[in-house]
């Protein structure tokens, strides 16, 4: 287990700001630019919810799109996930053990970092085409994953007091963000116990609605979908996923693609209601207040305690 620095914890770690979490719960803590050897910088933000004793060390949840988690004045669309209020709430009730949350902030390089490699060599050549057409540049998911796994990870157990074993570190996401978020699960499972997939893109289009699609294009995304899980999926038995839409806005496509998913991971040895959990919100749509009326599920299901 690691362990930060003496004292470290009485204040924002060296080279880390202290905010002010907006649920008035935990320490919230940034910092600025964080400079990769594979990727554009970014802010990193880190929760630490109240009551971790000082040195205690915590499991960590790695969630993307770290910008939109805690503070509606830092998300473009003025609405976060809150998920410092998430969390206490969870905690508060024992439902889930604290947690440390390191929020990875996305860079205008979103689509290119959160396209999933694994997947898109799955596609045949029409659908895939059609996908790189409409995201700008090649796809970065290797690149991101290597950023997370052998920088930001090692960054945030030297600083905080963390449980850095797999069995007590989870990845979640939203849209793009929970399809790299799969992707991270399939090249990683041996850092990851699982992840949470919410509003999980993996039609993979359309993303502005307007996009010509090539004919069988969203059969063909199925397909590869399932040859995905299939073929780097982690079996059962060491791992739990949650995966969920809303039935509105580009939601609304996803239907197919997330069967071909769900088929994939039962062949595999998933059950539902134990290591697997699948969920559809009639009437919700596909942006950060849907995702913060689910997310206390969500956790609670990614971040209970076994057995």
């Amino acid at each position: 287990m690691s362990k930060a620095k003496p004292g470290a914890l009485k204040g924002a770690p060296k080279g880390w700001i202290q905010l002010t979490a907006p649920s008035g719960r935990g320490q919230l803590y940034v910092l600025r630019d964080f400079a990769s050897r594979h990727l554009a910088a970014r802010d990193l933000y880190v929760w630490r919810p109240d009551g971790a004793d000082e040195d205690g060390p915590l499991p960590v949840l790695y969630m993307q799109d770290g910008q939109n988690l805690f503070d509606a004045r830092l998300v473009p669309f003025g609405v976060a996930w809150e998920a410092d209020a998430s969390l206490s709430r969870l905690i508060d009730a024992g439902q889930v053990a604290p947690t440390l949350v390191v929020g990875v902030a996305c860079t205008k390089d979103r689509f290119a970092e959160y396209a999933p490699a694994l997947l898109l060599d799955q596609l045949s050549s029409p659908a895939r085409q059609a996908v790189l057409d409409a995201w700008p540049g090649a796809p970065k998911s290797a690149a991101y994953a290597r950023m997370l796994v052998e920088e930001i990870k090692p960054l945030i157990d030297a600083t905080f007091p963390t449980r850095p074993q797999r069995e007590t570190t989870f990845i979640a996401g939203s849209s793009m963000g929970a399809v790299v978020a799969s992707e991270l699960l399939a090249r990683h499972p041996d850092i990851f116990a699982g992840a949470a997939l919410l509003s999980a893109h993996f039609s993979l289009l359309p993303v502005t609605e307007t996009e010509r699609l090539p004919e069988g294009f969203a059969k063909d995304v199925a397909e590869a979908v399932g040859l995905f899980a299939q073929r780097h999926m982690p079996r059962a038995g060491s791992h739990r996923l949650w995966l969920d839409r809303g039935t509105l806005s580009i939601d609304r496509f996803y239907p197919q693609a997330h069967a071909a998913l769900v088929s994939a991971l039962l062949a595999l040895g998933y059950v539902e209601g134990v290591d697997l959990s699948v969920r559809a919100y009639g009437g919700a749509s596909h942006d950060e207040g849907a995702w913060r009326e689910r997310l206390d599920e969500a956790l609670a299901f990614l971040l209970r305690p076994r057995g």
